[in-house]
C-alpha cells in the first residue's frame, strides 16, 4: 500500500470538561489555541503534517469557527493542503463522526485521524501510516500512559485487541497499578481509519463520538481492529490539571 495522505485533525470541539477553566485564567478560546514552547498545539500538528508532507490536511470544525479562520489566515493563508470542513450547528449537535461522514467521498482512501488536543512524537504517524490495513478497518494508536476518562481502554490478549471499553471512570492509584502489570492500553486519539469504515455501520454519521465506532466495529468482528503501541512521549490538554502541569514546567 502507498503511503496515506491524508491526515484529519478534531479541532473544533466545545471542550467543556476544561473550558469553564481556561476562562477563569483569562483563556477564551479552543484548547487547541493553547500554546507550547510558543506554539499552539494546532500548530504544532500541521506543521507535523505539513513536514510529513501530507497532501491533504483537513481540520474538523464545529465549534470556535471564527477562532480558526482568523488562526488559519494569520498562520497558513492560502495554503492548499490545508482544508477547514465547518460543521455549524449541526456539526455541533452530532460531532466528529457526522462531520467525517460528510467528507466521506474525500476519504476513500485510508487515512489518519487525531484529536486536536495532542502532541506526539512524528515517528507514530510515520510508522502508521506505512502499515497496511489489510482486512482490518482500524489500526489504533495504543498507550498505557494515558488516563483521560474520554479514552478508550483496550485489553490486548497475544498482541490482538480482545477488549474494548469505552466511557470508564478513572482508576485510583492501586486499579493504575494492576492496569501497567497487565496487558491494558489506552487508545491515544490517533488511529488509521479505512474508507470503507462509513459503509461498514449505517449508522456511521450518528454515533455520538468515535470511540463509540470503534466499539460498534469491535463488537461486529474484533478481528476488523487492531492496536499498535506507542511508547514515546506526549502531551495531551484534557482537563485543567493537565494545563496546570505544563504551566509549571514553564
Amino acid at each position: 500500500m502507498n503511503n496515506i495522505n491524508t491526515m484529519v485533525i478534531a479541532v473544533g470541539g466545545k471542550g467543556k470538561r476544561i473550558s469553564v477553566n481556561l476562562k477563569k485564567e483569562g483563556f477564551t478560546t479552543s484548547k487547541i489555541f493553547f500554546k507550547i514552547n510558543g506554539k499552539s498545539i494546532l500548530s504544532h500538528l500541521i506543521d507535523m503534517s505539513l513536514a510529513l508532507k501530507f497532501q491533504h490536511i483537513f481540520l474538523l470544525s464545529s465549534y470556535y469557527e471564527t477562532d480558526l479562520r482568523l488562526f488559519l489566515k494569520e498562520n497558513y493563508p492560502n495554503n492548499k493542503h490545508i482544508i477547514p470542513i465547518y460543521g455549524g450547528q449541526k456539526g455541533k449537535k452530532l460531532g466528529v463522526p457526522w462531520l467525517l461522514y460528510s467528507i466521506k467521498n474525500r476519504l476513500h482512501k485510508p487515512f489518519i485521524y487525531s484529536d486536536g488536543n495532542i502532541l506526539y512524537k512524528s515517528s507514530i504517524i510515520q510508522k502508521i501510516r506505512k502499515n497496511d490495513l489489510g482486512p482490518t478497518l482500524i489500526n489504533l494508536v495504543l498507550s498505557i500512559k494515558d488516563y483521560a476518562p474520554t479514552h478508550s481502554r483496550i485489553v490486548r490478549c497475544n498482541k490482538n485487541i480482545c477488549e474494548i471499553s469505552v466511557r470508564l471512570p478513572l482508576f485510583n492509584d492501586k486499579q493504575k497499578k494492576i492496569f501497567k502489570e497487565k496487558q491494558y492500553y489506552y487508545s491515544l486519539g490517533l488511529m488509521v481509519l479505512s474508507g470503507s469504515i462509513f459503509s461498514s455501520l449505517p449508522h456511521f454519521a450518528y454515533r455520538k463520538d468515535l470511540d463509540c465506532i470503534v466499539s460498534d466495529v469491535f463488537k461486529s468482528n474484533k478481528t476488523l481492529v487492531r492496536g499498535t503501541i506507542y511508547q514515546g512521549k506526549w502531551i495531551a490538554l484534557h482537563t485543567i490539571q493537565d494545563i496546570n502541569k505544563l504551566i509549571k514546567k514553564d
